[in-house]
């Protein structure tokens, strides 16, 4: 059956246009600004508005900005090209890097964070707020709080389980909409207020909520977050909640990169076209049907994982001037005008579930069922079934390499590689230490104030 309450970011003006309301005081302000005008928020539908821009950050950073920077840390990306000034090449060649490594998304997500503690701080002052709109605003709010202040976690901050306590440096908490400066929280302090804003997010949240994020959006992004933690037990138990509800169904196409509404896709940003496109970043930078030396291209070590005849999934990739000494590869896996970008979907959780199975000793016949469904897709005719006396090790293989193909270029397989190096895996990432200096991102020039630590430097080559 259809899901018809797919969740979705959508553009600030969108969603003004829709409540019928003048935002200009609101949409005025900047990164660098810390408060709102004292009259900015007086309706509920000025309260809506500003939550609609939340969205909207949200969505100009997840367009592929963020994915991206993952992939670059990887090995999933050969090097681009050295052009001056080149901030992809910066980050892939993990050197020793100096202020601005990525600035404007270090900043934006803190502005949507600083919008959003607005909206707490101030929505007790709006006289037509009722208090279902009231618990409704403030539970998205704790829901893009916390998907934010993940997101920066992951790329300023060495993992979660780096160190046994987790109290390594992670990226400064920030609760309040002002300019209280603040240093850098502990990795566990990190996680357990990401935590926090979603248990509170998923207790409010509705089951349907037209565009926005709803409940099971919630417990997708908590599962996520628990599997990078190496909470095996609390991500397989979301995972299955997710899974067996009958809300997604799996899809029959891998191309989830598309203009439609995927079954199986629980929260995606939706572009109307091309001057409302949330897929930017990946088009900008991978599209090769159009451009002959995209910014962005495959590595060869990926592509002899990946190109294989068998697997279906290897029409997303091209090899040019095949044996040459100048030989390359193309993704055409974003070779489109626009498209949705899928964040939480079914395929996701069903290899998320079938690891947790793994490592936690389950019914290996669920997992391989789960991962079987991935294979089976994506071979078709070629499938043949994973051995049920496979070992657990074995299986456990099948389960990560299918991952690695299946999410390739979408920010996850960099993330994958440190959590296991985390766990206590020898985890080497292009010849280098999975936790080597060079894999974080240096902080913005604007933190650079008293009692502030920034990254150590020393790159990882």
């Amino acid at each position: 059956m259809k899901n018809t309450f797919k969740t979705y970011a959508i553009a600030a003006a969108i969603g003004i246009s829709a409540i019928g309301v003048s935002c200009k005081k609101m949409l005025d302000l900047k990164p660098e600004n810390l408060t709102l005008a004292a009259d900015a928020l007086k309706t509920t539908a000025d309260v809506q508005a500003l939550l609609n821009s939340c969205y909207d950050e949200f969505a100009n950073l997840m367009n592929g900005s963020v994915q991206n920077i993952h992939e670059l840390l990887g090995e999933n990306v050969a090097q681009p090209q050295n052009s001056a000034g080149s901030l992809y090449y910066t980050i892939w060649n993990r050197g020793t890097f100096s202020f601005r490594t990525a600035d404007r998304e270090y900043l934006d997500f803190y502005n949507c964070i600083l919008r959003i503690n607005t909206i707490f701080e101030r929505i007790d002052e709006v006289s037509d707020m009722t208090p279902e709109n009231k618990k409704r605003i403030l539970a998205e709010g704790h829901f893009l709080r916390a998907w934010c202040q993940w997101e920066l976690v992951k790329l300023w901050a060495q993992p979660y389980g780096y160190t046994a306590d987790n109290s390594h440096p992670g990226v400064p908490i920030r609760l309040k909409a002002d300019k209280t400066i603040e240093l850098r929280a502990s990795v566990g302090a990190v996680y357990n207020q990401v935590l926090a804003d979603l248990d509170a997010a998923i207790a409010d949240l509705p089951v349907n909520n037209n565009n926005y994020a709803n409940i099971a959006s919630g417990k997708a992004l908590k599962a996520k977050v628990l599997f990078l933690m190496n909470d095996f037990t609390g991500a397989q138990t979301l995972a299955d909640e997710i899974i067996n509800s009958g809300t997604y169904t799996f899809s029959d196409t891998f191309s989830r990169f598309v203009k439609g509404a995927p079954e199986e896709v629980i929260f995606q940003l939706i572009s109307t076209g091309n001057s409302d496109n949330r897929g930017g970043s990946f088009i900008n930078n991978y599209r090769a049907d159009n451009n002959p030396n995209p910014v962005l291209k495959p590595s060869a070590s990926f592509a002899a994982v990946a190109m294989q005849g068998h697997d279906l999934r290897s029409k997303f990739y091209e090899v040019k001037n095949k044996g040459k000494a100048n030989e390359f590869y193309l993704c055409h896996k974003f070779d489109k005008d626009f498209f949705n970008v899928p964040l939480l979907h079914l395929s996701d959780f069903l290899l998320m579930r079938a690891e947790c199975i793994v490592e936690n000793g389950g019914d290996k016949t669920k997992a391989i069922a789960d991962v079987d469904k991935i294979r089976k897709r994506a071979y078709d005719t070629n499938w043949v079934a994973i051995d049920p006396l496979i070992s657990l090790s074995a299986l456990k293989d099948s389960i990560r390499h299918q991952r690695r193909l299946e999410l390739a270029f979408e920010g996850d397989w960099t993330l994958q590689l440190r959590r296991r190096g985390a766990k206590g895996e020898n985890i080497k990432i292009r010849n280098s230490d999975w936790n080597c200096p060079g894999m974080l991102l240096q902080f913005s020039q604007s933190e650079n104030t008293a009692g502030f630590i920034f990254n150590p430097e020393g790159g990882c080559n």
